[in-house]
This record gives C-alpha cells, structure tokens and sequence, in this order.
C-alpha cells in the first residue's frame, strides 16, 4: 500500500464530484432513513406471512427482526464511521477468515456451502461480505489519493483483495453474491477519476473471462438459466419453471392484485421460493401493478437518501462507503426485480427487507445503520463549525 502513496503526489479528494464543494445539512436525512428502513420491514413482513402459507418462515424472521433493529442502532448510533474506517481491513479480513470457515464446517443446502453456526443460528458471511466490500473500498482511496488519474498499477492491491472475496463466494457456489460483490465495488468506482486506458483493459479483461468462464467455470444448472433468460419455454417443467410461474403471478396480479392472502399463484403453491427470490412476485400478484409502484418508490426514495447523504459526506470514506450501501440497496432491488420479471437469470438474490433470511436482513440493518451515522456525522461537522 505505502509504495502506491509515493508513487504520485496526493489530492484532497479522489470524487469526480471534489469534497466540500457542497456544505447543506440535511438533518431530515436520519428520520426518513427510519422511517423508510421500518415501513419497509414492516411491509415486507406481511408479505412473508402471506408467502408462508403455514410454514415456519415467518416466524424465524419475526425473531431475527430484534437482533436487526439491535444492529441497525449500533452501527448507527453506537459506532463512530470512524471506527469502521480504522478498522476496515481488520473487517475483511474477519469476513475472508469466514469465508474460509464455511469451506471447513459449512452447512450443505440446495447443492451450495454457504452457511456457518454462529450462536445457535446459521450465519452466510457471503452476505456479510457485500458490506465488507463497500468497506475496503471506500478505505483503499481513503489512504491512497492521487492527483492523476488511477491505473491498473495503482489499484492492483484493491482489485486482489476484491478477488479474494469473488473467489471465496463463487467457490461456494454463489455466483449471485459474489457477482454483487463485484457490482458494488464498480458503483464505488464510477465516482472515482480511472484512467481511460485501463477502463478499456478491463473491459476487453471481461469479455475474455466471460466467455472463458462459460466454457471453464460456470456450472450447467448456472448455463441453464442464463440460456432460460432468452428462453423460458427452453425447459418450463425444470430449470425454467421458476420464472414462468413467477411471470404468471405478476400477471395475473393485473392493475389492483388480488387481495391480501388471495393471490391463487402463492396460496396454490404453484410459485417456487415465494419466501425468497420471489418474494416480489408474491407482492405483485396480491397488490398488482400499483402496489409494485410503491415498493419501486421505496426502494427509490432509499437509494436517493443514500446517494444524498454521499453528497454531503465531509470524507471520502464516509462518501464511498455511502455510495457503496446504495449501490447495494440498489443492485439487489433491480437484480431481484428483474428476476421476477424474467429479464435477468435467477441467482439468487434477495428482496432487501422482504425475502427471507437472517444474513440478509442483518447486512442490510448494518449498512442502513452506517448510512444514519454517516448522515449524523455530516451533521455533527456541520454544527462544530458554527
């Protein structure tokens, strides 16, 4: 790290957009983070025990929302943003110690090893790892700001750590995870000056590793549902089953849906993993397209108030990490959405705040919370100076 600090002299900011060019306080900013976090914790828990049918899923969720709400005031509240600054690396290298774990005591399900025993429940770091990723990239140009525009040289330390996390999870395997890994680590970079060159690089790097992976790396079940993407009569009673019926529910949902508990699709049990990847389609059927609005609106007014609160951040830390934890609200909305709707291959992404899952919802609790203390910090600063 100290050789890529001598190599060019250092700026005061690493953002296209210079810190303290914008000095605003937007005290409103926690409130709405609050109020948005809970109607959509709330919204998204009637919808799970309309997907339950009966089933424990509700339940088990309905008790993991105390220890969510627990982390949410912690990180918001309890945990300076410069504690995790400090601490970032120590972070990664925690989640990556889990990652391993997982490979060496990790819980079989669905053909994947994903899950570890942590205090008497099941953990899956790879959803840890999302917020870790954001974590390290914001603390990579925290400590090493250049003047010119960054090249492959200058961010090879940053790009090897970043594999280190894609590796572990896509080895699980997980390429959904660890695809949004790698999704939020990009949104952090389009705010950063990267020379023009090393873009086109990794550009061409891509294509050749896509199709090398295709023919090398991807499993066929993942082969499967990349080719049930353009077609999903390809095979309707296999792999793709799950988006025809998902396609079907949010049809036949219409302009109005069909009512609480009385979308046919879900109370049938024709819609597979209603309680997780397709937990919006559960939505859409009962609610209809109006009702999907609103959640469209939710989740748009969040990644706003993220994105806001960047804009404000008196750091670049604080301004990436934000930027980070929208990419990441963002990225699994329209990821899962497009799931739903059977423009994007089914990997496996949850719902924030509707699918079921305890990893999940903590990850998101904790990168909420860190957007709250970003926003309080930017506030604080604010106040001090007057």
């Amino acid at each position: 790290m100290s050789s890529i600090s001598k190599a060019k002299p250092r700026a005061e900011s690493v953002f296209l957009l210079p810190e303290g060019q914008i000095k605003e306080e937007r005290s409103l900013h926690v409130p709405f983070l609050i109020g948005l976090f809970l109607l959509l914790m709330v919204v998204g828990m009637f919808n799970l025990y309309s997907a339950s049918m009966g089933e424990p899923y509700f339940m088990s969720q309905l008790l993991k929302l105390g220890p969510a709400l627990i982390l949410f005031v912690i990180f918001g509240w309890l945990v300076p943003v410069r504690h995790v600054n400090t601490y970032a690396y120590w972070i990664y290298g925690i989640i990556c110690f889990l990652l391993l774990a997982v490979f060496l005591a990790g819980h079989i399900a669905g053909g994947s090893q994903r899950w570890i025993s942590m205090a008497g429940m099941k953990l899956q770091p790879s959803e840890l790892a999302k917020v870790a990723s954001a974590i390290i990239v914001a603390r990579f140009f925290f400590t090493n700001r250049l003047v010119t525009p960054y090249n492959l040289r200058d961010l090879w330390p940053l790009l090897a750590m970043l594999a280190v996390i894609f590796g572990l999870i896509f080895e699980q395997p997980d390429l959904g995870t660890a695809g949004i890994c790698m999704l939020i680590a990009v949104a952090q970079l389009t705010f950063i000056s990267i020379d023009k060159r090393s873009i086109m690089y990794v550009i061409a790097s891509s294509i050749v590793v896509g199709v090398v992976g295709w023919f090398v790396f991807l499993h066929d079940y993942q082969k499967l549902r990349i080719i049930n993407l353009f077609n999903p009569y390809h095979d309707p009673q296999g792999s793709g089953y799950h988006s025809l019926q998902s396609l079907i529910a949010v049809g036949s949902g219409g302009l109005l849906g069909k009512g609480f508990l009385q979308g046919t699709q879900t109370q049938l049990q024709f819609l597979p993993a209603r309680h997780t990847d397709f937990a919006f389609s559960v939505f859409a059927e009962e609610h209809g397209f109006w009702g999907a609005a609103i959640v469209f609106v939710l989740f748009g007014a969040l990644v706003y108030l993220a994105l806001d609160i960047a804009r404000q951040a008196k750091d670049t830390f604080s301004g990436l990490l934000a930027v980070g934890i929208a990419a990441l609200m963002f990225v699994e909305f329209v990821i899962n959405v497009s799931m739903v709707l059977g423009i994007f291959p089914v990997v496996g992404v949850p719902l924030p705040m509707f699918s079921h899952g305890g990893s999940a919802l903590f990850t998101n609790s904790i990168g909420l919370g860190m957007l709250v203390a970003i926003s309080r910090d930017n506030v604080f600063r604010d106040k001090k100076r007057r």
